[in-house]
């Protein structure tokens, strides 16, 4: 805003629109929860600021472990991942995936979380902050608020997972014991980092697929297995 002259009993004042979006919202759907999931088919639930919606069939998770990314030692090794999770991100064009990392996605600060760009992860159809114990020094999660917007018009739900929280689940075996198929998708990566892993939801359990219902009017978010 600029006052033309400010000493005029009646000045003139020019508003200059630097950007302008239009308003945007998750598409909300039939999203409730089951009465009853057994226990041995969640592979994470989480209470924490659940939207309304659901991802249908996923087939994919890129996990980077919280231990693996607070171990790297160079700015120039986690710029690298970031590159890799782009590349990953284009193979993985054509599935339904979801993405789970440490801290803040998209911060700046790459103590605080991984530095990607919303170009590196924007085929991804949730993005899920791991926060809490374990996490090394990252803070609270941002709930994609680094590109917030541009998550809500892409239809990409943000979501965090508390470790510590009481009523949390977060499987360990399924992010941490199933088969790394990053290779399978980026053959021609050198040396990729051993915290990024591509997990293929049916080697954890043979002919499944994960289903990812945010249900707002109970307050909770599940990831569970269902048969294909």
């Amino acid at each position: 805003m600029q006052i033309v002259d400010p000493t005029a009993s009646q000045p003139e004042i020019l508003i200059s629109l630097v950007q302008c979006r239009p308003q945007s919202h998750l598409l909300e759907s039939d999203a409730h929860l089951p009465h009853k999931i057994p226990h041995e088919d969640i592979v994470f639930a989480t209470s924490r600021m659940a939207p309304q919606g659901r991802v249908d069939r996923i087939r994919y998770v890129v996990f980077i472990s919280p231990e693996g990314y607070f171990s790297i030692e160079t700015p120039a090794a986690r710029s690298e991942l970031c590159r890799a999770l782009g590349r990953l991100n284009k193979a993985l064009a054509d599935e339904v995936f979801i993405c789970i990392g440490p801290g803040r996605w998209g911060s700046n600060n790459p103590d605080l979380g991984v530095n990607v760009g919303y170009g590196d992860i924007f085929n991804t159809r949730a993005l899920i902050e791991l926060a809490g114990e374990g996490i090394g020094s990252a803070p609270e999660a941002s709930f994609g608020t680094h590109f917030f917007q541009d998550l809500v018009e892409s239809n990409i739900y943000p979501l965090a997972i508390y470790l510590d929280d009481k009523d949390v689940i977060f499987k360990r075996d399924f992010f941490y014991n199933t088969p790394n198929h990053l290779a399978d998708r980026l053959p021609d990566e050198k040396k990729p980092s051993d915290c990024l892993r591509l997990i293929e939801v049916c080697s954890y359990r043979k002919g499944h697929h994960l289903e990812l219902i945010m249900d707002d009017e109970r307050g909770r978010s599940v990831a569970f297995l269902m048969p294909d």
